[in-house]
């Protein structure tokens, strides 16, 4: 668990969450009853950050459709706003973990990865069913905050 792994119970480690729906506590974390999507919920999970994260994990994924292309597309776009929110407050050398279905449209999304980090693969967790398209993507060694390529 994240909060054992940085030591949150013995104050020398934070851990952050973020989520939609209500959740029991989870003893050392500081936990956000928000939505990811609104500006004002980014910039309360800044806030409580206090400065820059070596770790964003995200365990994001839209609501099942039934529809594997429609659930895929939708599981991306939260994996590329989880992976925005990161580029935002990772800490040079940081690493990014997040949920992404396979399914091909996470070319762009991988492409953005190995831009910013030195190291990106992909890792199916074993309480995951074999024949799940759940998979996660780590990318570590973030490079820190690049110049934007389409800037002038």
């Amino acid at each position: 668990m994240a909060v054992e792994r940085v030591g949150a119970l013995e104050n020398t480690g934070l851990v952050v969450g973020l989520d939609m729906l209500e959740m029991e506590p989870v003893a050392g974390a500081e936990i956000l009853l928000a939505n990811i999507h609104e500006t004002e919920s980014v910039e309360r999970l800044r806030h409580l950050l206090n400065g820059s994260a070596d770790v964003v994990l995200s365990d994001m994924a839209a609501p099942t459709t039934g529809h594997a292309s429609t659930d895929h597309l939708r599981t991306v776009a939260l994996c590329e706003l989880a992976l925005d929110f990161a580029l935002l407050v990772l800490a040079p050398g940081g690493t990014f973990v997040a949920k992404v279905f396979k399914g091909g449209a996470e070319g762009g999304l991988l492409g953005e990865l190995k831009r910013n980090f030195t190291s990106v693969r992909h890792a199916k967790p074993e309480a995951s069913r074999a024949e799940s398209a759940e998979t996660y993507v780590v990318a570590m060694g973030y490079k820190g905050h690049l110049p934007d390529p389409e800037a002038d």
